[in-house]
């Protein structure tokens, strides 16, 4: 990520749009032929304090070149390129959205509400979130099993959770990112089949909402899952309370990790390129966002609010067959 220390030039951008993202306030200036952008930003709530400034800001412009800067104080981000209206194009969308989400997790972690890395459904009534504990697999994957069976869904890969009260919650304006070897497991295993979206098929898969198959849901975060693949086993073991810590900082950094470190993204903005293999997050850039960023207290509070499970499948409808017996 490049850091920038000069103001950037609002000259060819639209007048401010401030918005709430998950309780943070940001100024957000959009280039005025993005008419597409503007409409997305427009889903977030909107806010009438017009006299009222933030020193968060998000500028999103047309540039000759696809780029993401962050300002070295953290409190400006620049998201441009050509062609970056284009909202059909899914390396778009989630670009320009993952952007601004992680941008507000930032500032938003330091008042105790974060961004997981994790796709978060329903099971028997309680909220269940299936996170990155650094090379766990099957977010998207496991949060679906579990939705197939219950109906309900919260959100893919950007969920808030509050730790005041454990509230965690998405926006289903942002679609779900559905891998080839996902669609035909599902197709598979399940027959079950999306609705054709809108968006422009790419090499990364589809893309589709999540409203149009499940019942969307918000409340509190119950149970955190981590799963991992294995020849040998199936099985789901609790944690213990130093892995469920370990675990839940991978879940709870990763987000802002990949906004400082774009090369750690499977799916880039910038390149528009997207990864089959998982890009693993050392430890030690997850322990450099806590200390500068995060806090240690605030993860240490968080983490013991919640059961920690990692699962071992062989295959994925394993899921469902432990979750039956464990939960």
């Amino acid at each position: 990520m490049t850091k920038r220390e000069e103001t950037i030039s609002t000259n060819n951008l639209g007048n401010c749009q401030k918005i709430n993202i998950a309780g943070l306030i940001v100024d957000v200036y959009v280039d005025n032929k993005f008419i597409h952008i503007k409409k997305f930003v427009n889903k977030f709530i909107t806010v009438d304090i017009k006299d009222q400034t933030t020193e968060k800001i998000i500028y999103i412009s047309e540039s000759r070149e696809r780029k993401l800067e962050l300002s070295k104080n953290l409190n400006t981000l620049l998201i441009a390129g050509p062609d970056i209206d284009n909202f059909l194009d899914p390396f778009n969308v989630i670009g320009v959205s993952q952007a601004m989400l992680r941008f507000a997790a930032i500032h938003l972690a330091k008042i105790g509400v974060l961004l997981l890395h994790g796709s978060v459904a329903v099971w028997n009534n309680e909220i269940v979130c299936f996170g990155d504990d650094g090379s766990s697999a099957a977010k998207t994957l496991g949060s679906l099993e579990v939705a197939l069976e219950s109906k309900q869904y919260v959100a893919d890969e950007f969920c808030f959770v509050d730790i005041k009260n454990n509230k965690i919650f998405g926006y289903p304006f942002i679609p779900v990112h559905i891998r080839p070897i996902v669609k035909k497991h599902l197709k598979d295993s399940h027959d079950f089949s999306f609705q054709i979206s809108n968006y422009e098929e790419t090499v990364a898969g589809d893309f589709i909402y999540s409203n149009e198959s499940f019942h969307l849901k918000s409340g509190e975060l119950k149970i955190l899952s981590y799963i991992h693949f294995s020849k040998t086993k199936n099985t789901m073991e609790k944690l213990s309370e130093e892995e469920s810590f370990k675990s839940f900082k991978f879940c709870a950094v990763a987000h802002i990790a990949k906004l400082l470190h774009p090369e750690l993204d499977r799916m880039q903005f910038v390149s528009m390129t997207d990864s089959v293999e998982d890009k693993i997050i050392d430890e030690s850039v997850v322990n450099e966002v806590i200390e500068q960023i995060i806090g240690n207290k605030l993860l240490m509070d968080a983490f013991q609010k919640f059961t920690s499970y990692r699962l071992y499948i062989s295959k994925p409808c394993n899921i469902i067959d432990l979750f039956r017996v464990e939960i």
